[in-house]
């Protein structure tokens, strides 16, 4: 068996607005998931995004170079052909906050973030929001 036959393939799903689009990694969930002290904001980093015909999710991720709108966000560690995700995290006031190299391209309704760092009031493990 090769390297390649034995790995899993993870990622993540984000869902926004109703609308899922997917992410290579996801960095912030860890410990700070507790909710973290009144006030404090918590920080969510994720990289290699693609929106694919998600004009709403679009919408939120781009604010943030603008006036960053402020959703509940779902987040899903999933792993290869697995049924059910691995994990669930649930962001509560969640606002874009800085993005990096982005393009959209228009013929096939698709855009790709190398980096996008969100703030959210609350991070919670399997709780619906």
């Amino acid at each position: 068996m090769t390297d390649s036959e034995t790995k899993t393939t993870r990622g993540f799903h984000v869902t926004v607005h109703g609308e899922r689009f997917t992410c290579r990694e996801v960095s912030g969930l860890g410990p700070q998931g507790d909710g973290g002290l009144p006030g404090q904001v918590l920080t969510v980093t994720l990289t290699d995004c693609v929106l694919t015909d998600t004009p709403k999710a679009q919408e939120w991720a781009l604010s943030a170079e603008a006036a960053p709108v402020v959703r509940h966000v779902k987040i899903e560690e999933t792993a290869g052909g697995a049924a059910e995700p691995l994990a669930t995290w649930y962001l509560s006031d969640a606002r874009p906050g800085e993005i990096g190299d982005h393009s959209t391209t228009a013929s096939n309704h698709e855009t790709r973030i190398d980096r996008l760092t969100v703030y959210a009031e609350k991070i919670a493990p399997d709780l619906p929001v």
